[in-house]
């Protein structure tokens, strides 16, 4: 793997997202190169910093059937956008 991949890859490292090889290529990149590695330091660093200070707010209830409202689609709207029938 070369850095560019690496860096592609290194938000999804930090988010524990990469498959099983990717993640293995990843760390094997690492371990060889000090700047990817150094700067896979930070990116974790940043989002510990941003975890621990984000303040999560529960939406109102009124809010949340609004969204719900609007995303449900009425089964005479559902019936005409089948595509198979």
């Amino acid at each position: 793997m070369n850095c560019k991949k690496a860096r592609v890859l290194m938000s999804a490292a930090v988010d524990s997202e990469l498959n099983l090889k990717e993640e293995q290529d990843f760390l094997a990149h690492l371990s060889e190169c000090k700047e990817c590695h150094e700067e896979f330091g930070e990116a974790k660093r940043t989002k510990m910093i941003i975890k621990e200070r984000i303040v999560q707010f529960k939406a109102p209830q009124s809010l949340v059937n609004s969204i719900m409202q609007l995303t449900t689609i009425p089964a005479t709207e559902h019936e005409d956008t089948l595509l198979f029938e």
